[in-house]
């Protein structure tokens, strides 16, 4: 079925069906041989993705392999578990926050926190109960953050792993800065315990774990390339900014490659290798 933009089309089950057959997919895909009316390209927007037919999906597969230069593909589900893992694997997975994050946001300002502060808990206390802590009392965020930094500062590797896993909400964030920090380094400990650490963890808590990494790089990322207007381009002491660009995609990587049951170690080790060297290309996580 299609949208109001000419350029839109919108795959989603059928009135009083529940799946997504193969005749709508084949429809979508035989539009991307028309040029777009109005955009530089078109958009197939594919709602409930995981309730695909098998047919459907299989036959949308096809076309993401080699896709076509004027039709993008947006693929909306509630995990990317759901889907055919081939899907995936050719496929950029970006995590949406929860429709409820304003209305969360907007109880702590009205507690009082600047809204700065307000939306920073809100990406950083993420599991359930965490952000009770800071509704019940209005908190000093940047004394917390400070402290919390040193805290990371000062652990050992296996002590810097279990604090990105199981820490409190800030200290978590901290340690996952510190821990990509010290990845990008180089440290040896980093790149040998810690991914054996991280590899004896169940497989969806490397996923929540890569999910935070990625939050933790992308705020690191902004606030580095802000600074680097006033000065070095440079994270924390001397990360390069580009390097935590390149972070950013070996995340990504380290997660699509897990989502086709890549082994654990193996994705982990090549994802703190890949921030390590500095290679963004198919020499990191892939």
């Amino acid at each position: 079925m299609r949208g109001v933009h000419p350029d839109i089309i919108e795959l989603a089950p059928p009135e009083k069906k529940e799946r997504i057959g193969i005749a709508q997919v084949r429809e979508a895909i035989r539009s991307a041989q028309f040029s777009p009316a109005q955009g530089e390209r078109k958009v197939c927007v594919v709602f409930q993705a995981e309730v695909m037919t098998p047919e459907a999906a299989n036959a949308l597969l096809k076309t993401l392999e080699e896709p076509p230069r004027e039709m993008a593909f947006v693929l909306l589900a509630g995990h990317a578990g759901d889907l055919l893992p081939t899907i995936v694997s050719r496929s950029r997975v970006v995590r949406l926050a929860p429709a409820d994050d304003q209305q969360s946001a907007q109880r702590l300002i009205d507690r009082g926190y600047p809204p700065e502060d307000a939306w920073w808990l809100v990406s950083v206390a993420t599991r359930p109960g965490e952000l009770e802590r800071f509704s019940d009392r209005l908190i000093d965020i940047q004394e917390l953050q400070s402290s919390a930094e040193e805290r990371a500062f000062a652990m050992n590797t296996a002590e810097l792993v279990a604090a990105t896993l199981d820490g409190e909400s800030v200290l978590r964030r901290a340690a996952l800065r510190g821990l990509l920090t010290r990845a990008a380094s180089g440290d040896p400990e980093i790149l040998t315990d810690g991914a054996r650490t991280l590899s004896g963890q169940e497989r969806d808590a490397i996923n929540v774990w890569l999910q935070d990494l990625l939050a933790a790089a992308f705020e690191a990322l902004r606030q580095a390339e802000i600074g680097s207007e006033t000065g070095p381009q440079s994270l924390g002491t001397e990360v390069p900014v580009a390097r935590m660009r390149i972070a950013c995609v070996a995340i990504d990587r380290a997660h699509r490659a897990l989502s086709v049951y890549a082994p654990t170690e193996a994705v982990l080790l090549r994802l703190l290798l890949a921030i390590g060297s500095g290679f963004g290309g198919d020499e990191g996580v892939s």
